[in-house]
């Protein structure tokens, strides 16, 4: 699940979606919360 979520950020950043430091902030916040479960 976290892998593919993941990569899926890394896409929106790549096409310029989001920026990249955005996708590198989200990417934390989420292993983060990952690691909370």
């Amino acid at each position: 699940m976290l892998p593919s979520v993941v990569s899926m950020i890394d896409k929106l950043a790549k096409n310029n979606i989001i920026h990249d430091n955005k996708a590198a902030n989200l990417k934390s916040k989420l292993t983060k919360h990952v690691a909370a479960l």
